[in-house]
């Protein structure tokens, strides 16, 4: 066991050198074997875990590894995480995060998920006919990407089609970096206007909406919670489920522009292959760059390092997700690879709650663009396109494309 402490720690986030590679400072620490420090924003050096076994062992104890962004020690994004999101269920650990989470398991289970493909599939050609009409070339962030997790999502929640471009401009302006504080706080309340217009009508007239239980059952049935709390809750699942699927659906489109012979695979049967080409995508992209973060509860050795009580843990993703020791040839993206270990979704109680939905969607996006517009392709040199390196999320900011 070691607790030596190596200098200078490199800031953190990590920057991707190559926009198809992990970073090249997460891919050094994971071959050199032990979590190694990295210094964040507020001048706390909390420790990066880049391997894969190591992440797995963090995120699955979390009687030793809290999630609470409120704890002594959490190294948290910014200054406002913790009062922002610190009463939120899934910054909590035990008897406060599974309740939450078993009230919205229901609505993304595989099955549910399922029952959703033929809805997904009608938008989705309804999303590329809107594209089609749109003069070229046309940004597929926001004409595509963005636009059919928002559709979906306000399906699940119960928002009639009529808001989904409204719910679609305030997720967009949440995401967007050059947005301003301002217009992003405007954005949101936007977003909350919406989803309590249409909670309170489910009030008078029930449906089987995600929206609608909250309401009914949750809030004046058992009181499990208030009215104003179930409509954040809308509003975390709107989050949670277009940016991270929005960026996936981005990226995967650009792998498949550029890998034409895995776009061929995917097309040639896409029953076949449409799984498990979102899965080498989640691991190949890893787009979840600056999470899961974890503080320590009780002192711990990981990779031979000893990680005391109070110190913050960072769980770098891509680096893990490209780990030799668990894939065979993890540079190369490979559609057909049936290795399904990756933690792309995360790992644990607290991973990914959307990502069956997320997984219909993208076996569904992708496929049905390439089909409807085979002659896709990118309208700008690939040099242009700008990833974000920063962000919670990697994706790229925008996409032009022609036809």
């Amino acid at each position: 066991m070691t607790t030596t402490e190596q200098a200078p720690a490199p800031q953190f986030p990590l920057h991707r050198g190559c926009p198809f590679a992990p970073p090249e400072r997460a891919v050094e620490f994971r071959d050199e074997g032990a979590p190694r420090r990295v210094q964040i924003w507020n001048g706390d050096q909390p420790w990066l875990i880049t391997r894969h076994d190591q992440i797995r062992e963090v995120l699955s104890a979390p009687d030793r590894f809290g999630a609470d962004v409120t704890l002594p020690g959490f190294p948290n994004s910014s200054d406002a995480q913790p009062h922002v999101e610190g009463d939120l269920f899934f910054r909590k650990d035990g008897a406060e995060h599974m309740p939450t989470r078993r009230i919205l398991n229901p609505d993304f289970t595989a099955k549910r998920s399922q029952t959703l493909r033929p809805r997904i599939v009608e938008l989705t050609h309804e999303l590329i006919d809107h594209l089609e009409a749109l003069e070229r070339p046309v940004d597929l962030i926001e004409h595509f990407a963005l636009a059919v997790p928002t559709v979906v999502i306000c399906e699940v929640l119960g928002v009639p089609p009529a808001d989904s471009p409204r719910v679609h401009e305030a997720s967009k302006k949440t995401v967007q970096l050059s947005v301003t504080k301002e217009e992003k706080l405007s954005a949101m309340q936007d977003m909350h206007d919406v989803l309590e217009v249409h909670a309170q009508r489910k009030r008078s007239r029930p449906d089987n909406s995600l929206l609608s239980r909250l309401v009914n059952v949750h809030v004046d049935e058992k009181h499990d919670f208030d009215f104003e709390y179930a409509i954040r809750l809308g509003m975390l699942v709107i989050g949670a489920g277009h940016e991270t699927t929005a960026n996936m659906i981005g990226l995967g489109i650009l792998a498949l522009m550029r890998e034409p012979e895995q776009r061929r695979i995917l097309l040639s049967d896409p029953d076949k292959y449409a799984g498990t080409c979102v899965e080498e995508m989640m691991r190949y992209w890893s787009m979840v760059q600056t999470e899961p973060r974890r503080v320590c509860l009780q002192d711990t050795e990981i990779g031979g390092t000893l990680i005391r009580a109070g110190e913050g843990i960072i769980c770098n993703l891509p680096a893990a997700n490209r780990d030799p020791a668990v894939f065979d040839n993890p540079e190369t993206l490979d559609i057909t690879r049936v290795q399904r270990q990756h933690i792309g979704f995360g790992f644990g109680v607290h991973q990914c709650l959307g990502q069956n939905l997320s997984r219909v969607e993208m076996q569904v996006a992708w496929p049905i663009l390439f089909q409807r517009l085979p002659e896709l392709r990118l309208a700008v040199d690939e040099s242009e396109l700008h990833f974000h390196n920063d962000a919670l999320t990697y994706g790229l900011a925008e996409l032009p494309v022609t036809w």
